[in-house]
């Protein structure tokens, strides 16, 4: 059978879970790739306030929005950002269906009350759906990968951390031979790939994508102050092992 989770993926994790009605609605959701019409919550954007800005994470007052940004047919169980969820073109019906038929056996019970699991669950059957439902699938999938890096981050489980920057640091990398991504997104893309080297220790990398943001005359006097940040600590972590 096959596994949705990565080895190294070890379950039973803990989130800080809140469904916050101030933040929060009841949705109501037509599946693009069963038919089926349900309810779910849904993170009510204009109500956010974010309290720290940064290319790999923003983070909010009261709520963390990023456990309940996928939503979840509980028929079929395609899963998407909710923004995105009715994205789907007809001919990619089947093609979700198909992907996410092997795993349906040691998928848990459908329940609207969110646990830490069922977040896990919901970003990697995500991860299947961009694969084969969307245009652009690099771009997407290197966003899902980066989230879920995030969600280990809470977890306290270092090595997913980890390997899920890995993937997302790849996922980036092919996304600008792949995917249509118009210039004036390549320094935040720039940044995010040099942040992510850092974090899975590839050095070289990291270097070269924090200059090609202080050379772009795109990038904003932020993401140049940004990548001029890292590049100093990537000098002292050279010295140190030089």
């Amino acid at each position: 059978m096959a596994s949705l989770y990565p080895e190294g993926h070890k379950g039973g994790y803990e989130l800080q879970l809140k469904e916050d009605p101030a933040y929060m609605s009841q949705g109501s959701f037509h599946c693009p790739a069963c038919g089926v019409t349900f309810k779910a919550l849904k993170i009510r954007d204009i109500k956010l306030i974010p309290l720290k800005v940064g290319e790999l994470r923003t983070q909010y007052k009261d709520i963390e929005p990023l456990y309940y940004e996928i939503t979840s047919c509980p028929n079929c169980r395609y899963s998407a950002q909710t923004p995105m969820f009715d994205k789907v073109s007809a001919t990619r019906k089947k093609l979700i269906r198909d992907a996410l038929a092997p795993f349906m056996p040691e998928l848990a019970a459908y329940s609207e009350t969110l646990t830490p699991d069922a977040v896990f669950e919901r970003f990697y059957l995500a991860l299947q759906c961009y694969g084969v439902g969307f245009a652009d699938k690099e771009l997407l999938e290197a966003g899902i990968w980066l989230k879920l890096s995030n969600l280990y981050s809470d977890a306290k489980d270092a090595d997913m951390e980890a390997y899920a920057a890995g993937e997302a640091q790849k996922s980036y990398l092919a996304a600008f031979t792949k995917c249509r991504i118009p210039p004036n997104k390549f320094p935040s893309l720039n940044l995010r790939i040099g942040m992510l080297s850092i974090k899975i220790g590839d050095i070289r990398t990291a270097r070269d994508f924090l200059y090609k943001v202080k050379v772009d005359a795109s990038s904003t006097r932020l993401q140049k102050d940004t990548a001029d940040d890292y590049i100093n600590d990537l000098k002292g972590l050279e010295g140190e092992q030089g």
